[in-house]
């Protein structure tokens, strides 16, 4: 599995998509990738006020200047037009091999979920792997949390936050939920057995969740790291219905998330 070869960041101008630029910005340097801004707008649309070519441009040329200013050399923007969750659904499948990052407050919010959410919509149907920024980090990222329950898609996204942590220069967790600690000791054996590490030599810390609902001991763990990376299997058909693991850490989770679109891998 390959580093991210680029970086798209939904910038519409708001206090979400401002963090989203700044993790966009220090993940960029970090794996020393270029970033493109997706603005989406729509003249007929959008309420409470048309959003005009003229706004598409501010919005994206403050977001470039913000991106450059943080050490991005490496900048280019696309403006599509229609609904931003359609547009950024359809520039997901254009560049599934890039991160795509976006703002992830709407997540927690059932109304917006309702309402049509963007980071919603994206987390069933995004293409590419998805980052739901929610709050900005340091210039050092201290921890980033790779969960696991033994399965090979888990593992898959594990390489995946393996390799930003090496980049960001941050400590990998890896973070399984059991009855007990055994159990939990010999679930991540098994995993790491069965992964290979770009750098052998990077630290990883072991850490055993003790509770019977999985989804809640990830969430309310969830602040003990600068970012959880967790697979996407269960956010789509009936695993989604019946309330999927990932699913409840998608729209519980109050940190940074990495929604790996193991699928794809």
């Amino acid at each position: 599995m390959d580093a991210y070869p680029g970086i798209l960041v939904g910038a519409d101008g708001s206090s979400d998509s401002e963090v989203a630029i700044e993790l966009g910005a220090a993940l960029a340097v970090g794996l020393a990738v270029g970033v493109t801004v997706v603005t989406v707008w729509d003249g007929y649309t959008n309420v409470p006020e048309p959003q005009s070519f003229e706004w598409a441009r501010e919005a994206s040329e403050t977001a470039q200047a913000k991106l450059r200013s943080l050490g991005v050399t490496d900048v280019s923007v696309l403006q599509p037009t229609g609904t931003p969750a359609d547009q950024l659904v359809a520039v997901s499948a254009d560049h599934p091999d890039s991160l795509l990052i976006v703002g992830g407050a709407s997540l927690g919010n059932a109304k917006d979920r309702v309402l049509g959410s963007v980071a919603n919509r994206l987390s069933h149907h995004s293409e590419s792997d998805v980052l739901f920024a929610h709050h900005t980090l340091p210039a050092r990222w201290q921890s980033i949390a790779l969960t696991t329950d033994g399965s090979t898609t888990s593992r898959q996204s594990v390489r995946r936050g393996m390799q930003l942590a090496h980049a960001m220069g941050a400590t990998p967790h890896l973070v399984t939920v059991a009855k007990d600690q055994e159990e939990g000791e010999r679930l991540m054996s098994a995993s790491i057995g069965e992964l290979e590490f770009d750098e052998p030599d990077t630290e990883l810390v072991r850490d055993v969740l003790i509770g019977l609902l999985p989804a809640k001991a990830l969430v309310e763990a969830g602040p003990d790291y600068d970012l959880m990376v967790i697979g996407n299997r269960g956010m789509s058909g009936a695993s989604r219905l019946l309330g999927s693991v990932a699913n409840k850490v998608t729209h519980g989770l109050e940190t940074n998330l990495l929604l790996v679109n193991t699928s794809s891998d």
